[in-house]
């Protein structure tokens, strides 16, 4: 289960809760990959727990777990000795969040002790370019082919990372369910996106009547199963996926648009926000982006908010 040699955990109880967290783990959709950093936090918390004399899960409550919180902000790194990021120290707490969800859950512990704590997801610094509902049907208008349809399609109507796109194969998309399957999202987590009629018809045209053609060229291999191909006929990458796009704004003929730092994953941050100003529910956009943090859904929040206020003001 990927417990390092430098946590120990000795007390029985805690060693068979690690082993039913690990199985939870597996039923939140998480793969093996991603298991070690987390039975990592995991296994911290718990030799913590020891260190302070608390051998009882179900009694540990609200104040033990801010203690730990102070705790975990304050230690230093185990790789250079400098301080934890606030990111890792989030990471390490939402462990113990979902340690405590299971327990809840399962019913082990009447009440979640962690559901009346807050503990601050840090702040992202970098810019979101996001184009507005109108720009998106100019670059729909924009496309010649039906690959193109089906970059704009994959990148905002699926909402895909652009790692997620580069690597989306032939048998991840469900044309007849309409689901497109990320078997390795960020994190290594796999999830399930709900694809529109109008995004199944643009896939499915690519996919009949334009790949066909892009595999007879020489960068194409015979076990090729990549869903999007470039003109050699090789697995589209990424700055592949971004000149497709520049050309579609090129097209557009839209200078405010041309002057935007727009890139492919500009797309994703773009039907977040979409989805939320259509009055989508933020868990429900959570689970289609992918994230694991719902803080990092509600940013796209405060960027509809403030384009709403741009329009009233």
């Amino acid at each position: 289960m990927g417990r390092p040699s430098n946590i120990i955990v000795v007390t029985e109880a805690y060693q068979k809760l690690a082993e039913s967290f690990y199985q939870y783990q597996k039923r939140l959709g998480y793969v093996e990959n991603s298991y070690k950093a987390r039975f990592n936090y995991l296994n911290e918390f718990l030799q913590w727990l020891e260190q302070q004399g608390l051998l009882d899960i179900t009694q540990i409550q609200a104040p033990e777990i801010n203690r730990y919180y102070s705790y975990i902000s304050s230690r230093p790194s185990k790789k250079d000795g400098g301080a934890l990021s606030q990111k890792t120290t989030h990471s390490h707490m939402r462990i113990i969040r979902d340690l405590f969800e299971m327990l809840f859950r399962s019913g082990q512990i009447p009440i979640n002790p962690c559901s009346t704590l807050n503990f601050p997801y840090p702040k992202i610094s970098e810019e979101r370019t996001v184009l507005d509902q109108d720009e998106i049907k100019q670059l729909y208008q924009a496309t010649e082919t039906a690959q193109e349809r089906a970059i704009l399609s994959l990148a905002y109507g699926c909402g895909l990372r652009v790692g997620e796109l580069v690597k989306c194969n032939i048998e991840d998309i469900r044309l007849r369910e309409k689901i497109l399957i990320v078997p390795q999202g960020k994190g290594n987590k796999r999830r399930v996106v709900p694809m529109s009629s109008g995004v199944s018809k643009d896939l499915a045209n690519y996919y009949y009547n334009e790949r066909d053609e892009l595999t007879k060229g020489r960068d194409f291999k015979p076990n090729q199963n990549a869903f999007m191909l470039h003109s050699r006929g090789g697995r589209m990458n990424k700055d592949t996926y971004n000149k497709h796009l520049k050309k579609l704004i090129e097209r557009t003929g839209n200078l405010e648009m041309k002057e935007k730092q727009i890139t492919v994953h500009s797309l994703r941050h773009s039907i977040a926000t979409h989805l939320l100003e259509q009055g989508i529910a933020v868990e429900q956009v959570r689970m289609f982006l992918g994230h694991s943090q719902l803080e990092t859904t509600q940013i796209y929040t405060h960027i509809s908010q403030k384009q709403l206020e741009d329009l009233i003001s």
